[in-house]
């Protein structure tokens, strides 16, 4: 493969079917950027805690065999999609989010499916996705069941904006994803002020609710104003709501292609992060960000 491709997109593969559209989404990403795209299964003990006896090659055998069917299920189901020298594979044993960061260090991006054939039924998100997106040094794209929510046509890049410095990197990666799927991008600030809302009951008409809805669109519009003149090309709408984050941004991507927010990295998510990617009806981005706002 030639050194001078871009960084490549890693998707965890599994027997899921989840994961088989993970792979499909993550070689349409690979295609877009112009990158290898790399199918990576984590080959794990089903039991936690043990490890597989040295001495057991019959075993050893069949989870090899087993390996080896998922792996060439995702290829199959890639097929077509990218040239063949531009799709690799990597099996190891261990932990799915370990070996995913591993596979994922020089990545650009990493897709999983929110559930993998180990999945707890009724949990939306799986233990590999809610970990991974704590750690991963880059942006990790999760997708849900696809029966659970169903819209004949998608549109939009949906991007969550705080209205910090941090956001940049957020709209860097929302905007280059609107640019790359040729549609437009939906801002959306969602605002509580948890003192003004716990005043309220006290002083409720002396909040000028009306100038503080007007603070924070004009915050909206500031953020906004950079990328407008760099991405001339893209649509923008700004949404600006007084509601919780999560729900916003759930309730704004019901037809959106994609979610995008991003993520202070650290072992617990954050409850906007935490809502968004348990309810997200479409395809929910993470870009995770330090304390300081690099990545």
């Amino acid at each position: 493969m030639a050194s001078d491709l871009p960084p490549p997109v890693v998707v965890g593969v599994d027997a899921s079917q989840t994961s088989l559209r993970a792979a499909r989404f993550a070689a349409d990403e690979a295609r877009m950027r112009h990158a290898p795209l790399r199918l990576v299964h984590a080959r794990s003990w089903p039991f936690d805690g043990m490890a597989i006896p040295p001495t057991d090659l019959d075993l050893q055998g069949q989870l090899q065999v087993g390996a080896a069917t998922v792996v060439q299920l995702a290829v199959d189901a890639v097929a077509g999609m990218l040239p063949g020298e531009l799709v690799s594979t990597v099996t190891e044993d261990g932990d799915p989010v370990t070996v995913l960061e591993a596979a994922a260090t020089d990545a650009q991006l990493v897709v999983v499916g929110s559930r993998g054939v180990g999945g707890v039924a009724g949990l939306l998100l799986g233990s590999t996705a809610n970990g991974l997106v704590a750690r991963a040094h880059c942006p990790v794209v999760v997708l849900h069941d696809d029966q659970a929510a169903r819209v004949s046509y998608r549109q939009s890049v949906v991007v969550g904006v705080r209205g910090s410095p941090d956001d940049e990197r957020v709209l860097a990666f929302a905007f280059a994803e609107a640019v790359a799927r040729s549609t437009d991008l939906v801002a959306v600030h969602a605002w509580q002020d948890v003192v003004l809302e716990a005043s309220f009951r006290s002083v409720g008409p002396l909040v000028d609710w009306a100038g503080v809805a007007a603070d924070e669109e004009r915050l909206l519009g500031e953020m906004l104003g950079g990328w407008r003149d760099e991405e001339p090309d893209v649509p923008v709408r700004e949404v600006v709501l007084r509601e919780r984050p999560a729900a916003a941004l759930v309730a704004a991507a019901t037809t959106a292609q994609l979610l995008v927010v991003g993520h202070l990295r650290r072992i617990r998510l954050g409850s906007t992060t935490h809502g968004v990617l348990h309810r997200a009806p479409c395809p929910a981005a993470v870009v995770p960000l330090t304390a300081d706002g690099r990545r």
